[in-house]
């Protein structure tokens, strides 16, 4: 009974977690912006490949954060309640109409950098400084892009979407 209720518990966690998120619809041309960050892509190159008497248009494409709040913002390095969801990340870029096929992409993640600082700590011979990771930033005016490659329907554009992840910022 008591794993019956358990699983109950994270499913319904799972349920609201999932509905809650924000999905921004980007243009290429159009960026988005939210909450201080601008989120968007960038086609790089456009092909026709064949694979298996079928043919796709395969784009190689840039999708970015830069941060626009006029603030640089730090983030508590809190452990992942998920065991796959990431302390650090900032956004998930999905392509709703990419295949997959031929080991390509159908979505990819930006995270924020680590953030690191100095410490000093005593001992009873000596004080030593070390690095330690405080949490993880991401800097005013900084862009995070990743890279990817997609394999959509022959003559279709890449139809983007974006979750933000709201972190939780130190204060």
């Amino acid at each position: 009974m008591f794993f019956k209720t358990c699983l109950m518990e994270v499913a319904g966690f799972l349920f609201c977690f999932g509905t809650s998120a924000q999905v921004l619809d980007i243009d290429e041309k159009n960026p988005v912006v939210e909450n201080g960050f601008e989120y968007g892509y960038v086609i790089k190159n456009e092909q026709v490949k064949s694979a298996k008497g079928e043919e796709y248009s395969r784009y190689e494409i840039t999708v970015q954060i830069t941060n626009k709040s006029n603030c640089t913002k730090i983030y508590a390095d809190k452990k992942a309640v998920l065991s796959f969801d990431a302390p650090n990340l900032l956004a998930t870029f999905h392509c709703r109409n990419a295949n997959g096929k031929r080991f390509t992409s159908k979505s990819s993640s930006i995270k924020a950098r680590d953030f690191y600082i100095i410490i000093k700590k005593k001992t009873e011979e000596k004080e030593t400084t070390e690095s330690v990771k405080a949490g993880y930033i991401f800097r005013n005016g900084e862009i995070l892009r990743d890279n990817i490659i997609l394999l959509v329907p022959k003559g279709e554009k890449p139809q983007i979407q974006c979750i933000p992840n709201n972190l939780t910022e130190l204060q």
